[in-house]
């Protein structure tokens, strides 16, 4: 790829790091947060639902934006609204102000979310992009790391609102960065540009392979929460574990998950097609959800560096996917359907895990729920989901050259 292309990626993937940074900032500061604003756990909750409210609600009209305007101006609407509101909410002190900040940062991280692939996916080559979306994958887990094991430690040195208006301050550079990025689009993806292009939004639910893929984005965040959500629980109240212990065993799964991210998309780009590694990263989430439900904590580590890689492996060539099997001008608006079912499932599911946990009494229950997601998934993944269109033609172009 070209030192442009390059820096798209490494843009957008910054973006994205910032933008998971803030999505999970306010988790290990809930006890100080409830101090400050003088509250229970179930106001300064509120402070990540009212996120991943705003970031659901938005969704949608930010891919269809993306298709119909450039995805560059979004972006740009969205780092500058991300950036005065997370300053703000760095310094009040109000509640209710808090919660309306909250929600607006999570629309400003919609906004860059899915017009972000799309820009990536417009001016990356198709036999790049899984690596492209894989660094990005990797970006967001750093993101996550970041504010989930490196601030807790940072902040017996430092002010946590404090770390929290440096995160914000971070995106001033990024803005000064948008400078850099071109207005026109890239004409690497020309084979793209030649398939059949839907005739409207509405028309992508009749795309047999769209609903196959929802299907797959539904499962697969269904019991992906289910690791994330219930696996420092299961860990300390059922297995024993101390809260550093169980920190430790969830920084390897994101490392995992960082490392395994381009690995995958750099794999998918050598096979030429994104099902393989879709499948393997659903098996490797079924298995280690059957692991947990027979062998419990034996050889705990080793789990969660397969529950990474499972994750990485089964979500980049996913996104990469639903950038393929559509026009490329209505990339932004699968992507982001895609992404509103997968927050809907994620939402279902700490909802329905918590009834199975109350019904059955055991962690158990979980697993095997899990377990029944990842293979609902892979049944969806069987079959022809590749658009191979693109490869056909490049194929051809080289007969000729011949």
């Amino acid at each position: 790829m070209t030192r442009l292309q390059w820096l798209i990626v490494g843009f957008v993937s910054f973006i994205h790091f910032l933008a998971f940074s803030h999505r999970m900032e306010v988790v290990p500061f809930l006890v100080d947060l409830k101090d400050m604003y003088n509250a229970g756990f179930a106001e300064v909750g509120g402070l990540v639902s009212s996120f991943l409210l705003g970031y659901a609600a938005f969704q949608i009209p930010a891919g269809t934006l993306a298709d119909r305007y450039s995805p560059r101006w979004l972006i740009l609407i969205g780092l500058t609204t991300m950036m005065v509101s997370s300053i703000i909410f760095s310094l009040t002190d109000s509640l209710y102000l808090a919660l309306i900040l909250r929600f607006i940062m999570g629309a400003s991280s919609a906004m860059l979310f899915s017009p972000g692939i799309k820009l990536i996916s417009t001016f990356t080559p198709k036999e790049k992009r899984g690596v492209s979306i894989g660094i990005l994958e990797g970006a967001a887990g750093m993101g996550m790391l970041l504010t989930l094991t490196i601030f807790p430690i940072l902040s017996s040195f430092v002010e946590w609102n404090l770390l929290f208006l440096l995160l914000s301050l971070l995106l001033l550079p990024v803005l000064l960065l948008f400078l850099k990025i071109p207005e026109g689009e890239s004409n690497t993806n020309e084979d793209e540009n030649k398939r059949i292009r839907p005739s409207g939004f509405f028309d992508l639910f009749k795309n047999k392979k769209i609903v196959r893929l929802l299907g797959i984005a539904f499962f697969g965040l269904f019991g992906l929460y289910g690791f994330l959500a219930w696996m420092p629980t299961y860990m300390e109240a059922a297995m024993g574990y101390t809260k550093r212990e169980t920190g430790l065993v969830m920084a390897i799964m994101m490392i995992a998950q960082i490392i395994a991210a381009p690995l995958s998309g750099k794999i998918s780009d050598f096979l030429g097609q994104r099902k393989s590694t879709l499948m393997i990263g659903s098996c490797l989430m079924a298995a280690s959800a059957l692991w947990l439900y027979i062998l419990n904590d034996y050889l705990i580590y080793l789990v969660a560096v397969i529950i990474g890689t499972g994750i990485s492996w089964s979500m980049a060539p996913m996104l990469a996917l639903a950038t393929e099997i559509v026009h490329i001008n209505l990339a932004g608006s699968v992507i982001s359907i895609m992404n509103t079912v997968g927050q809907i499932a994620s939402a279902l599911s700490g909802y329905i895990f918590g009834l199975l946990y109350d019904q059955f009494g055991t962690f158990h229950i979980i697993w095997m729920a899990c377990l029944a997601s990842f293979i609902i998934r892979i049944l969806f993944t069987l079959g022809e989901l590749e658009n191979h269109e693109a490869n056909n033609s490049k194929a051809q172009r080289k007969e000729v050259q011949i």
